[in-house]
């Protein structure tokens, strides 16, 4: 089955500036050589993100979280690798230009060498190939790949030179070493590419590994592969029976003699098995080995965290402080993929719990809780022991999805029981509702004052809201009572004093007037005209 048309393209050619390049069909097909600034602006992968998102209830919002996966920020690291592949890929076409007249005769050459044939003069291969080590997370191979996608992966040439050329071709190292196993990806590959059956003609059980390799190098001849990347090269560790030699000799072969540029990538690990068994293939250092460590406080990992950090979809949104940013490098030490995971991580907690905002505390919670497995490694990076990280260089965090999936039964449980207590407060709310009219109606048929029944309905269903409609109505009327008498006694005792203080005038032959006002209970016209300026 052949691939999507997107990663298909006609040969279209470009004007070459440097001679090595003129004339060269399979390089002048390939895009124009970028600049730092253009392979910068191309390797950016920044998901679409609408800050309303947050105002999303909290399951929509977990749904929108694993998009950090497709975040990618291109730092130093990736530009100069994004740099080496660019000449690693051209440098390895100068050598086999289908416009040469030496090109056919190397086809020749080149089957008769995988035969195990002797043959006099070489083949003058261009080709160098280069290794890309570093910690697991440390974003290896995601990098590769966005390079990678900055170039069509097949260019179809029509006309006189009727050539199918494979610009790259990326394969995984197999779990076992197995070379066999390795030629077998191969050819599946090339036929998903461009429909061939190479697979039924020679990766079937009854071949022999040194045939498959013989078609193997043939056909990276015929279909003009630019380059050949094989990542978890690591796994070369587990083989027996001289297997990694077997591998590795095969690779040398593919850059010496036929030509084909290699890239490995692998972790720390691979140093063992590239250093060893890769040392005849210096011409492998060509684009010069990159080891990737973590990353450095500084300048690349602000430019990260700052252009990640506006991915929020938590209600609360949290400004990026720089104690943030430091506690989110020290929980990840550096490691891309475990700072991006982090990140995510500590948002669905936030979600989950219902803090809805990031905070130090929480980001260190999370990495204590949720990514257990690579403490050991953080630990070992927090030491500056690397060959105590050379014991967990496989260990990876939890996919974020996983962590999410997991989660979620937790936030559907919380959210169902919220509902309930929602509902259950909001019936109450309409029974209290309904009663309270129904009190402050009979109270005002018993001509209380409507604003004095509404005001002790209300204070009496604040404080004992499961009351029942006649204890309510007896309470309030019994206060109202209580109130009439209280206001009939205190009148009642003012009338007393009034009548003492009569009786007693009369007693010295004073009237009833001049009693009161000798006590102050009343004034003269002429003092209340003094007092109120009448």
């Amino acid at each position: 089955m052949i691939m999507s048309q997107d990663k298909i393209q006609v040969a279209q050619y470009h004007t070459q500036e440097l001679e090595d390049f003129k004339g060269n069909p399979l390089i002048e097909a390939l895009p124009p050589i970028l600049s730092p600034d253009e392979a910068f602006d191309k390797l950016c992968s920044f998901p679409g993100y609408d800050e309303k998102e947050r105002g999303y209830p909290s399951h929509i919002r977990y749904h929108a979280i694993p998009r950090l996966a497709r975040f990618f920020q291109p730092v130093m690291q990736h530009l100069d690798l994004e740099q080496r592949f660019s000449r690693l890929l051209r440098h390895g076409y100068v050598g086999r230009n289908p416009n040469s007249p030496e090109f056919t005769k190397q086809l020749h050459i080149a089957h008769k060498l995988l035969s195990g044939e002797s043959v006099q003069g070489n083949i003058k291969s261009t080709a160098s190939s280069f290794t890309l080590m570093g910690f697991s997370g440390i974003g290896k191979t995601t990098a590769i790949e966005n390079i990678l996608s900055l170039y069509p992966q097949v260019i179809i040439h029509k006309g006189t030179l009727n050539i199918i050329q494979i610009v790259w071709l990326k394969l995984n190292c197999p779990h076992d070493g197995s070379l066999k196993t390795l030629c077998i990806d191969f050819f599946q590959k090339i036929d998903d590419l461009i429909g061939t059956n190479y697979y039924e003609k020679f990766g079937q059980p009854r071949h022999s590994i040194s045939s498959m390799v013989t078609r193997m190098g043939q056909i990276a001849r015929i279909h003009c592969i630019g380059a050949l990347i094989i990542d978890e090269i690591q796994h070369l560790l587990t083989t027996r029976d001289k297997g990694s030699e077997k591998m590795m000799n095969f690779f040398v072969t593919l850059v010496n003699e036929i030509g084909v540029p290699v890239m490995m990538i692998g972790t720390m690990r691979a140093r063992s098995v590239l250093q060893q068994d890769f040392r005849q293939a210096r011409r492998g250092s060509g684009q010069g080995d990159m080891v990737w460590e973590q990353m450095k406080p500084g300048d690349d990992w602000d430019l990260l965290i700052e252009s990640m950090w506006k991915y929020q979809w938590i209600e609360n949104e949290t400004p990026l402080t720089e104690e943030l940013n430091q506690t989110l490098y020290e929980e990840s030490q550096g490691i891309v993929d475990i700072a991006v995971k982090l990140f995510a991580l500590s948002q669905g907690r936030a979600i989950d719990t219902g803090l809805e905002k990031i905070t130090p505390e929480l980001i260190r919670k999370v990495a204590k809780d949720d990514l257990k497995l690579v403490q050991p490694m953080l630990k070992a990076l927090k030491s500056g022991l690397y060959e105590e990280l050379e014991k967990y260089e496989d260990i990876m965090p939890m996919e974020i999805e996983e962590y999410l999936q997991k989660r979620q039964s937790n936030i559907d449980l919380r959210k169902t029981i919220q509902q309930k207590k929602e509902k259950m407060a909001e019936k109450r709310k309409n029974e209290e509702t309904t009663t309270l009219e129904r009190v402050i109606s009979a109270l005002i048929s018993l001509n209380v004052d409507a604003k004095t029944a509404e005001r002790k309905v209300t204070q009496i269903l604040k404080s004992e809201p499961d009351l029942s409609e006649a204890v309510i109505m007896e309470r309030v009327l019994k206060e109202i009572n209580n109130k009439k008498q209280n206001e009939t006694k205190e009148a009642n005792e003012g009338n007393n004093v009034l009548w003492n203080i009569v009786d007693n005038g009369k007693k010295k032959q004073l009237s009833a007037y001049e009693a009161l006002k000798q006590k102050g209970v009343i004034c003269s016209p002429v003092d209340d005209f003094i007092i109120t300026g009448a």
